[in-house]
């Protein structure tokens, strides 16, 4: 099913911001990019905003990926992907959803 974006995440992807680097960067499993252009540490780490923001993109139909947020194993899948650079709260909200 096809979600319109907010208005926020639309411009995002408009305009291709940080946010918007970030939530691709997940998706397609190029985060190293973005260990590389953020200068602090806390920011290196996988937010939950970038999860549902990438989550948002995947809905609209404006990004394809082979990640899997709607089930559980996809969801565990993620986490062990992604490890230790998933935030406690992202990690939570994904595991909330399934």
């Amino acid at each position: 099913m096809v979600e319109a974006l907010k208005p926020t995440d639309m411009q995002s992807l408009l305009t291709h911001d940080r946010r918007y680097r970030r939530a691709l960067a997940l998706l397609n499993g190029t985060w190293q990019a973005v260990l590389a252009e953020e200068p602090q540490r806390y920011r290196q780490q996988i937010l939950i905003d970038d999860v549902r923001f990438a989550v948002a993109l995947m809905r609209s139909g404006a990004v394809k990926s082979t990640c899997d947020f709607d089930s559980y194993a996809g969801v565990q899948h993620l986490i062990r992907r992604w490890g230790s650079l998933l935030s406690t709260e992202a990690r939570g909200w994904m595991l909330g959803r399934v």
